[in-house]
């Protein structure tokens, strides 16, 4: 039998009545004095057993309807499952907070300013199954993976963008007039040759011929190694858009305001030697060598700038060298230099040469007029910008262009513009050209010279006063037009 708690010499505790609303009194100071009465008696254990039925005490009401919240402070749960979120309403849509944020984000519009004061935020609602933080990985060099068995690679750039190198065959479309489809100078002499060879295609070659494989170079670039193409075979360079997770369709991608999707390109051999086109008109910078080394044309090769360091290597023709922005080469041993024919050269800047680096052109310049590629400008450009005149005194012809450089052209000591034959269609210029004593037709022969200059489009008179005839014909035809003129 057990010793009763009088005999083990323990007080008997305090009663407590078994409402904690009635143990208090209703006045402020009796809930104190009994407190206080309490914490003397028992010490610790009465404060800590008071804390865990705090809720109580603070709402007697709760604890009357069993212990409920109040319903305003009820969260209730969206469809999904999750609880409500609130923050929305009580953080930033308070009006002068509202108007003072979006005042000082206006005046000061870099994304840094917007990510500091998390307006919009960055990340919110955010899923359990792909954790985002606010600081994501510095990237030292490209990232590749392969893609389509080796027809394709998808590279991400050192500013988190994103890219799609990959082959595709070339487009079949009908020769720009009939002697250019008699040389085989691609494309075909009639829609009925081209329906032919493109429903041979899509029966016999389901998909491209060739791999293309991608490495990270130093400084973020990428070098590309393209085997087994053809003439038929295309390599195109397109950005990709950022992946979509669930969850994630309120919160801001401020990793997007550093990224210029414009993949920089350091390397770019063709093992083959042969390939139909190399497009990045407007996502692609070459800052290294681009070789082509067999004598098969290339059709167009398209991109967004040609930087110092760069060169490009052909051993046939091009037909249209596309550049958006401007083309800088400089140093020694680099440069372009085409095997035969250049047809058109467009240049959406102007063109630099310097420190050695050199533009050569095996033949002609404007042999064949080409027609608009991609989003590039075609021979015909000068006829949609221009109005055709003709009257009983004046007639004007808008001339096809071989070149249309919206810049000039400058051609610094130890650095040389050359033909190894003549220009055909006119060599257009909107700026002028700086060093022309530099730039030649003929190249290396004993006929060597710097080719004749107009400042304004030639027109044909019905008296005297037409500038003289070229070997490749009236004017403008071997002309260099070069609106503001020349500099030695």
């Amino acid at each position: 039998m057990s010793s009763t708690r009088g005999e083990k010499g323990i007080a008997r505790p305090a009663r407590t009545s078994a409402d904690p609303a009635s143990a208090w009194g209703p006045l402020p100071g009796r809930r104190i004095v009994a407190l206080l009465r309490e914490i003397r008696e028992r010490g610790w254990p009465a404060v800590l057993e008071r804390i865990a039925h705090s809720s109580f005490i603070l709402h007697p009401s709760s604890f009357q309807r069993g212990g409920r919240r109040p319903p305003s402070r009820t969260f209730y749960p969206t469809v999904d499952g999750r609880l409500e979120g609130r923050m929305l309403l009580t953080k930033w849509h308070v009006v002068p907070k509202v108007l003072a944020n979006a005042n000082f984000l206006l005046k000061h519009p870099s994304a840094r300013a917007a990510f500091l004061k998390n307006f919009p935020p960055q990340v919110q609602n955010q899923s359990l199954k792909h954790q985002v933080g606010p600081i994501t990985r510095r990237r030292l060099v490209i990232a590749t993976q392969t893609a389509r068995g080796g027809q394709a690679v998808e590279v991400t750039a050192l500013d988190g963008s994103h890219y799609k190198i990959m082959l595709s065959y070339t487009s079949n479309t009908i020769a720009t007039n009939t002697a250019e489809g008699a040389n085989g100078q691609t494309g075909n002499s009639s829609t009925a040759a081209a329906a032919s060879q493109v429903a041979t295609q899509g029966a016999t070659y389901p998909q491209p011929i060739g791999t293309v494989r991608a490495y990270a170079m130093p400084g973020g670039r990428v070098g590309i190694i393209v085997d087994g193409s053809t003439s038929n075979t295309e390599l195109t360079i397109n950005p990709l858009g950022q992946r979509q997770y669930k969850g994630f369709a309120h919160s801001f991608a401020y990793g997007e305001a550093t990224r210029n999707h414009v993949l920089n390109i350091g390397q770019i051999t063709v093992t083959s030697g042969q390939i139909g086109a190399i497009e990045g008109f407007q996502t692609a910078v070459l800052s290294g060598p681009l070789t082509v080394s067999g004598t098969s044309a290339i059709d167009r090769i398209a991109l967004d700038a040609i930087l110092p360091g760069a060169s490009i290597t052909t051993g046939g023709d091009v037909m249209t060298l596309d550049v958006l922005n401007n083309i800088d080469l400089s140093g020694p041993g680099t440069g372009i230099n085409i095997g035969r024919d250049l047809n058109l050269l467009n240049v959406g800047a102007g063109i630099t040469l310097s420190n050695g680096a050199n533009f050569f052109i095996g033949r002609n310049l404007g042999l064949v007029s080409q027609p608009p590629k991609g989003t590039g400008t075609g021979a015909n450009v000068l006829s949609l910008n221009y109005t055709n005149v003709a009257n009983s005194i004046i007639s004007v012809t808008i001339p096809s262009v071989g070149s249309l450089i919206q810049g000039g052209i400058s051609i610094s000591p130890g650095s040389v513009f050359a033909l190894g034959n003549i220009i055909y269609n006119t060599m257009y210029l909107e700026g002028g050209v700086t060093g022309y004593s530099r730039l030649f037709e003929l190249y290396g022969t004993s006929a060597q010279h710097n080719p004749p200059v107009l400042t304004s489009l030639a027109f044909t008179t019905t008296g005297t006063g037409a500038p003289p005839p070229t070997l490749a014909g009236p004017a403008p035809a071997g002309y260099i037009t070069a609106l503001q003129g020349v500099i030695p």
